[in-house]
């Protein structure tokens, strides 16, 4: 058999380790990671690989040669422009042949039974056989859904935590057939897990997945380098070392002096110098020509051929070849060192940060930030409905919006608002300077809600907008593309790799972006949502409705009811409606004339009936809407898309304010009072009656397995969307991961209370119980 290694990468999240590299030939050992994939598929009977290549080629075409050196045959094929994973294994596919073939990634740390896997594959006879591994944080990984033979069942490529419904991923290792690569255009980029294996899935083509035995680690960024020397260290995975084994877990190519402390695991390559009095270990690898001073503490850490001083301490460090630390320096977790970095003596880097190649920290420096991090203490994330949430000056600083705003103002113009208090502008005018650095264009606006933004995003085809909302010291962040709709993942995913890594642009003097300012946001925003929301040209009969709420919010929706029309007055009475927003202007209650209470999901079912009865009879809604909405459409004839699973899903909600915001919605139900005479409690009854109710459960097992473990075990749950949904009698109950924290929502829904709690109960139950027996699984 041939195997195709996929070898083109730059490793952006692995900089400044990977700087002036391709990716493949980042240090391990002191060895290319390439060169420990061709010897595991040399150790498999593989011995004649085509290597696909982009970025710098040459480089790893004159290190390997013509692979003579390493026991293999090597052809190398160069892409001008980026084919993708499968268009670039196309332009072999002259070389390969008729028969099947493996392909394997260049820069994972790979200990896998790839004979086990070939076997499966002869045996199952599919067009492609792709090798899966469990992981307990697949959110950067596709995700495989096998039935119990292993055929595969569904692919989810890079889901939200929401869409985790199983911890078994794809690894980018490939069994395939001839006839599978025929579907791949030539000459075209075309991907594997996006374009490929889904089309060949959709054809009725089968595919297999291969639970591989053995060890497996995308080299993605530093943090998860010091985690596969940590691994292969501990003899998790089986890689060539070439020095040899000294002591238990202790291999080295140099003697040691007998005042030196080595504790197991740790490697030191040839031409390695280690002063007296010096600890050494856990976890270290020092490569080739590195040195280490006198009464020195290296604990954790990667060193490439760089010089550490007397009385030096790394811990959780990665220093590349040529770098410096100077007598004294203290380097913290998560520190890296670029090439020819200097850093001096007594010098102090604290978590995270990062030397560019080249640079200095001088004598006695105490560095929080590096070059481009901002001195980050833990990475951007999103939290669920793709908010960010910290406390300002500790998890939101304005190093950090600087550097957010900058990011997001590479983009061109950039959307700015805040409220709530002086933390909140103090971040939005980091923000916009981090823009205008790079030369993008920040346009703060007086927009009083994170809906308005949005809407204002929407008005001005912005790329990006940014919101902060100030409660205390707390601070939400919220980002909204052009449409006016939250990031979807994947941009949300580029974001945090492109702040985590610290890619800031900086621009000349003439280049620093102009800001602009817009007002008149608030009145602007209400007379549109008047506007939009009417069902007729004809006038509107007289209506008085309560609006509970008179600050922020309130005042904004109150001036969208007035412009349409009603009669609004501060405070209920009996025989009227109240309407109330919240959630940054995305959540309206309401209670009606009676003075019952009315949830979202009550007058979002209310807001689809008006559009199936006088709209477009088609709607769209989130995954996890209420699946009573289903039937509502089916009973008026309508059609109801879901986000993430049906397509148009995205442009039908984006059209439809009045089904994700809360002034549109308030304006979209009087609107239709207003012109039928019905009162909300009307409406009410004209729609499927049904309750919810929500439990969270902590878990201790991982999220991935739960999911796949509650998908196992019982056929009626199926997977919906953002989770896992399943009908019980005339219920229903519907179960997502949590995305800040290990835990897991249920939703019990049913036509009554009682029916809800009951399916809320039973099923957070069911949770504890599979989360105790995962836990417990060996």
């Amino acid at each position: 058999m041939k195997a195709v290694i996929m070898a083109g990468g730059e490793g952006t999240r692995l900089r400044p380790l990977s700087l002036g590299l391709p990716k493949p030939m980042t240090p391990l050992f002191d060895k290319p990671v390439m060169e420990h994939i061709i010897a595991l598929l040399r150790r498999s009977g593989i011995c004649e690989i085509a290597v696909t290549l982009h970025y710098m080629p040459q480089t790893v075409m004159d290190y390997f040669g013509d692979g003579t050196a390493f026991g293999v045959k090597l052809a190398y094929f160069v892409e001008q422009e980026p084919l993708g994973t499968a268009g670039s294994v196309k332009s072999c596919i002259d070389w390969l042949g008729e028969e099947d073939f493996l392909v394997i990634s260049g820069d994972a740390v790979c200990g896998l039974d790839l004979k086990a896997a070939i076997a499966d594959h002869a045996a199952h006879q599919g067009a492609a056989t792709l090798l899966l591994a469990h992981h307990p944080a697949p959110l950067e990984y596709g995700l495989v859904l096998t039935d119990e033979s292993g055929r595969i069942e569904r692919f989810i490529e890079k889901p939200g935590w929401g869409q985790v419904l199983t911890n078994q991923i794809n690894t980018g290792i490939y069994l395939l057939t001839h006839r599978a690569m025929e579907a791949v255009p030539a000459g075209k980029s075309y991907d594997f897990g996006k374009d490929l294996f889904p089309a060949l899935l959709e054809a009725g083509e089968p595919l297999y997945g291969h639970l591989a035995k053995g060890y497996w680690c995308d080299m993605g960024d530093c943090e998860s380098y010091l985690d596969c020397v940590a691994d292969a260290l501990a003899g998790r995975v089986q890689l060539e070392l070439d020095v040899p084994q000294v002591a238990p877990g202790i291999w080295s190519a140099v003697p040691l002096p007998a005042t030196v402390q080595v504790i197991p695991p740790c490697y030191l390559g040839h031409k390695v110098t280690v002063g007296e009095g010096t600890l050494l270990g856990p976890n270290v690898a020092l490569g080739s020509g590195s040195t280490v001073g006198a009464h020195a503490l290296v604990q954790q850490s990667v060193v490439h051929g760089a010089h550490i001083g007397d009385r030096t301490t790394l811990y959780g460090s990665i220093l590349c070849r040529g770098a410096f630390v100077g007598r004294g320096a203290v380097l913290n977790e998560g520190t890296v060192v670029g090439a020819e970095a200097h850093v001096g003596e007594d010098a102090i880097l604290m978590e995270r940060v990062k030397l560019w190649p080249g640079r200095e920290a001088p004598d006695g420096s105490r560095l929080t930030s590096s070059l481009t991090a901002g001195g980050l203490r833990t990475p951007l994330r999103f939290g669920d409905g793709g908010i960010i949430r910290g406390r300002i000056g500790e998890e939101l600083t304005p190093e950090l919006l600087l550097l957010l705003g900058n990011v997001l103002g590479a983009e061109g113009k950039l959307g700015l608002g805040w409220t709530g208090g002086e933390g909140a502008r103090m971040l939005i005018q980091a923000a916009a300077s981090g823009a205008a650095a790079g030369g993008g264009q920040p346009i703060l606006h007086d927009a009083p809600c994170p809906a308005a933004a949005a809407w204002l995003g929407r008005c001005y085809s912005l790329p990006s907008s940014l919101f902060a909302e100030q409660e205390e010291d707390k601070l939400y962040l919220h980002l909204f593309d052009r449409r006016g709709l939250p990031l979807d993942r994947a941009r949300e995913r580029k974001l945090e790799g492109a702040v985590l890594r610290g890619e800031q642009t900086r621009v000349p003097a003439g280049q620093v972006g102009r800001q602009e300012q817009i007002s008149g946001t608030r009145s602007a925003y209400a007379a549109d949502a008047a506007r939009r929301t009417r069902l007729s040209s004809l006038p509107l009969r007289p209506l008085r409705v309560a609006v509970s709420d008179q600050s922020g919010t309130g005042v904004l929706l109150a001036e969208a009811l007035e412009r349409l029309g009603c009669a609004v007055q501060p405070g209920w009475e009996q025989g009227i409606p109240v309407f109330q927003v919240a959630r940054g202007g995305f959540h309206l209650t309401a209670r009606d004339e009676e003075g019952r209470p009315l949830p979202p999901a009550r007058l979002l079912a209310m807001v689809l009936l008006i559009e199936y009865e006088q709209g477009e009879k088609k709607a769209a809604v989130p995954a996890g809407a209420p699946a009573s909405l289903e039937q509502l459409a089916a009973d008026q004839g309508g059609t109801l898309l879901h986000l993430g699973q049906d397509t148009g899903a995205e442009d039908c909600y984006e059209s439809q304010p009045w089904t994700w915001d809360a002034v549109f919605a308030a304006c979209r139900l009087c609107a239709r009072m207003g012109l039928t005479g019905e009162r909300l409690i009307d409406l009410e009854r004209k729609t499927p009656q049904f309750q919810t109710l929500t439990r969270e459960i902590p878990l201790s097992s991982s999220r991935g397995e739960l999911m796949q473990a509650l998908l196992q075990s019982d056929q009626s749950i199926r997977p919906a969307g953002d989770g896992l949904r399943v009908r019980s009698g005339t219920g229903w109950a519907y179960l997502t991961p949590l995305i800040r924290r290990s835990a897991l929502r249920v939703v019990g829904e049913g036509p009554d209370m009682e029916t809800a709690a009951a399916l809320c109960d039973f099923y957070a139950e069911k949770v504890k119980e599979l989360d105790q027996k995962t836990k417990i699984a060996p």
